[in-house]
């Protein structure tokens, strides 16, 4: 099986294999055409953690936030339209979901392990990569280039990888697929929901956090779930968290923490050893706790 799979990648890119930046692995590679689009050169762009930002404004912290390694962009030209091939690559298969994540909205075309398609772009990832693959104009043609690329980048990663095992605590009733997300740090949490200006809850790259969208009609509500190094910093986080958005509220006793807030929401906590757990957005506190109880962290008593 392996030997097939690397046949297919000559096949589809002859000589154009390049050597990952630990030296271990090929780095994936477009073909030189794809439909009636020609490269428009068989060297990348290679973008580095340093030049990131001169690439993209403003969305350079997003990536280096997911344990960014290194980026290498491809131009196809046919006509009038550019497709633009990008492969980042990430620390760990974990993060390349993560980069995901960020948004799942989309037709999923089933490339890679998990895709999304809208509007000419094409974002999947597999294995420790994270693929966009973007045409400046959507036509049936341009379409078809997109999802052909992205399905020879695909063939040539041949070890997939793993979601992030954190995903397994989220609870599967009402759970809404495409709300789930996967992250570490402050910036990242505040792309997807806004608490505070401060880092509040304490997030790093040390952290791993999840998040999802709950819709039990007529209630909803929202849930993170936070995994720290350590009991003390899951501690330490639980208490400024609680210091800075539910002073001077009536909050119920641990283990189930519940405020209302200002706006009329419901806020609740829950903290149980390296794990801080937050249910939000929901005008129910019943929800709320009923999210905060079903979380399962513990295993046959021991943390997992």
């Amino acid at each position: 099986m392996r030997h097939t799979i690397w046949t297919l990648v000559l096949l589809l890119s002859p000589g154009a294999f390049l050597m990952a930046r630990d030296g271990n692995l090929p780095r994936p590679a477009p073909p030189d055409t794809i439909g009636a689009w020609k490269l428009s050169s068989p060297e990348p762009q290679a973008i580095t953690a340093e030049s990131i930002f001169e690439y993209m404004n403003g969305a350079g912290e997003l990536y280096l936030a997911y344990a960014f390694r290194g980026l290498d962009v491809w131009r196809y030209g046919h006509q009038d339209t550019t497709i633009t091939v990008e492969a980042y690559e990430m620390d760990s298969p974990e993060d390349a979901f993560g980069v995901l994540s960020q948004d799942l909205g989309g037709e999923n075309v089933g490339i890679g392990q998990e895709s999304v398609y809208v509007g000419g772009l094409l974002r999947f990832w597999q294995g420790r990569w994270f693929f966009r693959i973007l045409a400046e104009t959507e036509t049936p043609e341009s379409r078809a280039a997109v999802l052909e690329l992205g399905r020879a980048l695909a063939a040539q990663i041949p070890a997939e990888g793993r979601r992030p095992k954190l995903l397994e605590r989220l609870p599967r009733e009402g759970l809404t697929s495409e709300s789930i997300h996967y992250f570490h740090t402050h910036l990242c949490l505040n792309s997807l929901y806004f608490f505070a200006v401060e880092n509040i809850l304490q997030l790093s790259e040390q952290t791993n956090a999840v998040m999802g969208d709950y819709h039990l009609d007529p209630q909803s509500a929202s849930l993170l779930i936070v995994q720290y190094p350590s009991t003390a910093s899951a501690t330490i986080a639980r208490d400024s968290f609680r210091g800075k958005l539910l002073a001077n509220l009536a909050v119920t006793p641990e283990p189930i923490e519940l405020a209302r807030l200002e706006s009329g929401e419901w806020i609740g906590l829950r903290l149980e050893g390296c794990y801080l757990v937050v249910a939000f957005r929901s005008r129910s506190r019943d929800l709320c706790e009923r999210l905060l109880k079903a979380v399962i962290l513990t295993k046959r008593g021991a943390q997992q």
